[in-house]
């Protein structure tokens, strides 16, 4: 990963390596939270966190992008998707507003996968969240309903 991107510190303190349940994450510094379906299995790592449902074959991968501004939050998820993937395939970045804040999402393929990014931008200034999410297209499909939760289950926090 690029030495811009800061490490992804969501309940440091708390994690543990693999856990299964629903857990609602709450970033106390970028005043945002997210929670997970319930049967899914998280993992962190000094850039993230991965989410995944416990049969495996797709996962949700969240990290914080230090830009001011959705759109350059999005330019940085570029690069990181440029230098980590091959044959990257974005289509048009819609507009998108996730329980009062401003975000964007892109669908594409990579690696022959199907892939998923968005980018909302947390209450506090310079500081977005890149939600991307990758999988087969049965997979997908398969998890429609959890990505859907997951991305309409993070809110800011007082």
């Amino acid at each position: 990963m690029s030495k811009k991107i800061i490490s992804f510190l969501v309940l440091i303190v708390l994690f543990v390596m693999p856990t299964f349940a629903q857990e609602t994450f709450t970033h106390a510094k970028l005043k945002f939270s997210v929670t997970l379906p319930a049967g899914w299995m998280y993992e962190t790592s000094d850039n993230g966190i991965s989410a995944y449902p416990k049969e495996g074959g797709f996962f949700v991968y969240f990290q914080v992008i230090p830009a001011d501004g959705v759109d350059a939050a999005l330019s940085e998820v570029d690069k990181i998707l440029s230098q980590q993937m091959q044959n990257v395939k974005l289509g048009e970045a819609q507009d998108y507003d996730v329980n009062g804040m401003s975000g964007v999402f892109v669908e594409g393929t990579a690696d022959g996968l199907l892939m998923a990014v968005g980018v909302i931008d947390t209450p506090v200034a310079s500081s977005s969240l890149m939600v991307g999410a990758w999988g087969t297209p049965e997979v997908v499909e398969q998890y429609q309903q959890d990505i859907m939760f997951i991305f309409n289950n993070i809110s800011p926090v007082q």
